[in-house]
């Protein structure tokens, strides 16, 4: 049974509201709450902001030369010095480094003979598509069904919308699709515009239509509001558990990157965010 934090939730809009805008900080409310919720709640909460430790850890690795991502839970210089700082880091990391690096954990370790791919679309995945189909295969078996439903949303939300980018391209997309599952096997395979998946995403219409609008920032919001709906989906009937709090995180998430990418966008996603969060106290209190 899921442990119930009703002070930490009921206190979230004033606690939100608290931060200035123009400094808003999503690692200090994740200091906030590692403080009123148990040890291995807290840990799930640290697991859903491994997607930002993975663009920081891929980052360095591939020398991708991008801004650091400060929401996740790894300091810059763990990264800087990957070589010194491996073992630190979550074990699929570990395993993805010494394998794309070729080196080896310990000198008396014995070379590992590679295996031979067991077919071409396996053989030519990119690197980063191998990493992701590691932590997804994490991810979607995490006991916490937050975690669960919300990664693999996210791992079929972003193959859809690589499969749209790719067949305006011209690209196939089999090889840059992440998994290997049904989903990924009509996406690489359908000529329909939806790729006949309209039953099986509810979605699906409103991201092709978000794909099409020509304006970058109007499109980016368009699927970030995708996102924000599907997390609160998730936890329509959570009101005081850990997924609750996980749900607020992952809207969190996206104001904290809007107030950055254009302010009147994130004004509007700060003042959602709040609305909702003292909307979903008073619905929670009726029952």
């Amino acid at each position: 049974m899921m442990r119930n934090y009703y002070y930490l939730v009921a206190g979230l809009p004033e606690l939100f509201m608290e931060q200035d805008r123009k400094d808003f900080s999503v690692n200090a409310l994740k200091l906030e709450v590692k403080e009123q919720v148990h040890p291995s709640d807290y840990r799930l909460v640290e697991f859903l902001h491994l997607t930002y430790d993975n663009d920081n850890f891929l980052n360095k690795l591939l020398d991708r030369g991008l801004e650091f991502n400060e929401l996740g839970s790894f300091e810059k210089s763990i990264f800087d010095d990957l070589d010194e700082n491996i073992n630190i880091l979550p074990q699929y990391m570990q395993d993805f480094y010494y394998k794309h690096t070729g080196k080896k954990r310990s000198a008396d370790e014995p070379d590992e003979e590679d295996d031979e791919p067991h077919d071409i679309f396996e053989a030519e995945k990119l690197p980063e598509v191998r990493f992701l189909e590691n932590f997804y295969d994490l991810a979607i078996n995490q006991k916490n069904s937050f975690l669960r439903y919300w990664f693999s949303f996210i791992r079929d939300f972003n193959n859809v919308l690589t499969a749209l980018n790719c067949r305006r391209m011209g690209v196939d997309p089999a090889l840059h699709l992440v998994g290997n599952n049904w989903l990924t096997e009509i996406l690489a395979k359908s000529q329909a515009a939806d790729f006949g998946l309209k039953r099986e995403l509810d979605y699906i219409d409103r991201l092709i239509q978000a794909t099409d609008i020509p304006d970058i920032l109007e499109r980016e919001r368009k699927l970030d509001l995708i996102k924000w709906e599907m997390s609160e989906e998730l936890t329509t009937w959570d009101y005081f558990n850990i997924n609750f709090i996980l749900g607020f995180f992952v809207r969190a998430g996206i104001v904290h990157r809007w107030l950055k990418l254009d302010a009147k966008t994130g004004e509007e996603l700060f003042k959602r965010l709040f609305d909702d969060l003292r909307a979903s106290y008073n619905l929670a209190e009726k029952f």
